[in-house]
């Protein structure tokens, strides 16, 4: 991919990013300034661009399954990787194995509002629809697993299968995913004020998360948690993308689909797991350090992948 079209996809994108940081520093230091920004994007703005975009993509023209394929593949193996790990990063010590759960989700969560975002800058508004097809995908198993891995590692408590279930099935961006396909599936198109309306809401979603994003940027105590930075960092922008371009490859995806993967593998965790840690007794400093240093490193991965995949299937 030509440098000059990754900068001006990522530029605007990381820029967004940093004047978040700017103004959590400088201007809207108090963190509950930002709690009701995060809470209308997640809840409203997000879901109205998620819809929008699904409701009006061709879906016939979309090879889903080896696209989906991919991803599962990828996700079900570092699952296992990171389950065989667990005796040797813990030693049944409780302060590791609050660390260990923080390490499991920093390496299999991603940022998906992120991957929205840079795709809508790099390729357009229309190639979001894959991405959502890719969260559709990745948002159920990743919660499951990692709900469960908590659970069983950190409470005594029993949780049922019903009650994972509804907390996916409550995530507003599933809602969002699955209204847009209901729509494109019905054949029925949106009435066209309510199209716009979802539009415009939709629009104001990519800028708002990615300066909250930029905002929830800290670092702190690095060097006393450096091995599961490390480890954190190279699960989710090495490991990952590797092996989801190894399984693509093999499953003979190319061109879009491809790069839209590469940006969903090495994008940085999700931030709505440090809430998760910090509510079940995970190491939330950790997860803290570990999703600001991820995005940071991320400006350079995400290119390296674009590029390497791109040099890959030349």
């Amino acid at each position: 991919m030509d440098i000059g079209v990754l900068l001006n996809g990522f530029l605007p994108v990381f820029g967004i990013m940093m004047l978040g940081f700017y103004l959590k520093s400088r201007v809207l230091k108090d963190d509950s300034q930002w709690i009701p920004i995060e809470k209308i994007t997640f809840l409203i703005l997000m879901p109205c661009f998620i819809i929008v975009a699904l409701a009006s993509v061709d879906m016939a023209s979309l090879d889903v399954w080896p696209f989906v394929l991919t991803l599962l593949c990828a996700l079900a193996t570092t699952f296992v990787i990171l389950a065989l790990l667990y005796p040797s990063l813990t030693r049944k010590n409780k302060q590791k194995i609050a660390a260990y759960t923080s390490l499991f989700q920093t390496s299999t969560r991603f940022n998906g509002f992120i991957a929205l975002a840079l795709v809508a800058s790099l390729y357009g508004e229309n190639a979001t629809a894959i991405v959502a097809l890719g969260l559709i995908t990745m948002i159920p198993p990743i919660n499951v697993v990692n709900i469960t891995v908590m659970t069983w590692l950190l409470t005594d408590k029993q949780i049922a299968p019903g009650q994972i279930l509804l907390k996916i099935l409550k995530n507003p961006l599933i809602i969002g995913c699955l209204v847009g396909i209901a729509i494109n599936l019905s054949g029925l198109s949106l009435w066209q004020p309510v199209h716009e309306g979802l539009t415009i809401l939709g629009r104001a979603s990519l800028g708002i998360t990615l300066l909250t994003v930029g905002a929830g940027l800290t670092l702190g105590n690095l060097e006393a948690m450096r091995l599961k930075l490390l480890l954190a960092c190279f699960f989710k922008l090495v490991f990952m993308p590797a092996l989801v371009l190894v399984i693509a490859l093999l499953l003979g995806i190319n061109g879009l689909e491809l790069n839209i993967l590469m940006i969903l593998a090495a994008m940085p965790t999700a931030a709505n797991g440090y809430l998760l840690a910090r509510e079940m007794g995970g190491d939330a400093p950790l997860y803290a350090n570990a999703s600001s240093l991820q995005v940071i490193l991320s400006l350079m991965a995400i290119p390296f992948w674009l590029e390497f995949a791109q040099r890959v299937t030349a």
